[in-house]
């Protein structure tokens, strides 16, 4: 039950009688389970790492160089006093909210024809699934622009955080493209990358297991895919040199129009370390709920919360993010 209603009119009950006979006058009724396949929450979101925000702006350090290190004379040994400076970096939290509203005539209705509270829990659920929903997308689609200081009141997306990018072109192999990216990332000198997981969008998870199952079935290759279960999925792994990494479709992951071809779409993939995606919260992990109480014109107010906002450390090489330019599929709904 919500605050939306519909326009009412006066009915005959032989309208809405679907059987009368002796002792029989059965009128309609309906299933009390919703039918609800809706989508609530990102794949990624049962992923990343949770942490506590350090404050409203919540700060952390990275170290980008270990100085020192030279070869002496081992007879006149000395050296020479170094220091490795850490960077400070902040993400300001933002705020997610949603509200219900319950007419006191259609609470009064509901709990008469003894239905109320399954709608009124489906409700209260649903509004805090729309915080979900709308958190689930920002996390790869929020369209701040700078962590620290805000320029919206969203997310700053994740692929708009990585500096490390790589685009596959139309006629390039997303494999070879895959392989290559994570190849440069584990041979970095300076820093121990490994990737965990790959998340991208299922257009272009199809583009990629054709152009698989092509080569596999001209004799070009052997099938390259293993497969594990990763957030209540089974989905295939590819072998790179950071070892077995699950290729994970996201349906919240970017995608865009390529400016040169308009009847391709460019795809949106990351390549990502997850112990280095972090959600910096304050109060709950989840989101709160609260009851305001009663208005003037007699509406149970309820009012949900989320506090926090993602960060991806190491932007420039804990991480890769790439678009795949692929003839264009229509999602469906």
């Amino acid at each position: 039950m919500n605050n939306r209603v519909g326009t009412a009119q006066f009915v005959e009950i032989a309208a809405a009688t679907q059987f009368q006979g002796p002792g029989a006058l059965i009128t309609d009724d309906y299933q009390k389970e919703i039918t609800d396949i809706l989508r609530r929450n990102s794949v990624l979101d049962g992923r990343i790492k949770y942490v506590p925000a350090t404050g409203d702006i919540s700060t952390y350090y990275e170290q980008n160089t270990v100085n020192g290190g030279e070869f002496v004379d081992p007879r006149n040994p000395s050296a020479t006093a170094t220091s490795n400076p850490r960077t400070p970096h902040g993400v300001k939290v933002k705020a997610l909210t949603n509200q219900v509203n319950f007419g006191h005539y259609d609470v009064t209705l509901g709990q008469q024809q003894k239905n109320f509270a399954e709608l009124k829990a489906k409700d209260l659920d649903d509004m805090l699934n729309g915080i979900g929903l709308a958190h689930g997308k920002a996390l790869w689609r929020g369209n701040d622009t700078n962590l620290a200081v805000p320029t919206t009141l969203q997310y700053v997306g994740i692929p708009a955080q990585i500096t490390n990018t790589f685009t596959v072109g139309v006629g390039a192999s997303i494999v070879a493209a895959i392989r290559a990216k994570v190849a440069a990332m584990v041979g970095s000198e300076k820093y121990e990358v490994r990737p965990t997981g790959i998340y991208i969008h299922p257009i272009g998870h199809y583009h990629m297991t054709e152009e698989v199952r092509l080569a596999v079935e001209s004799g070009k290759m052997s099938d390259p895919f293993g497969k594990t279960v990763v957030a209540g999925l089974e989905v295939p792994t590819i072998m790179t040199a950071a070892g077995l990494l699950p290729i994970i479709p996201e349906p919240f992951m970017p995608s865009s129009e390529n400016k040169t071809t308009t009847s391709n779409m460019d795809y949106g993939i990351a390549i990502v370390t997850e112990s280095m995606l972090e959600y910096h919260y304050v109060g709950e992990k989840g989101m709160y709920l609260f009851e305001l109480g009663t208005t003037g014109s007699l509406q149970e107010q309820y009012v949900g919360v989320k506090y926090g906002a993602p960060v991806a450390k190491g932007p420039s090489y804990a991480h890769a993010y790439g678009t795949i330019e692929r003839p264009a599929i229509p999602t469906v709904g």
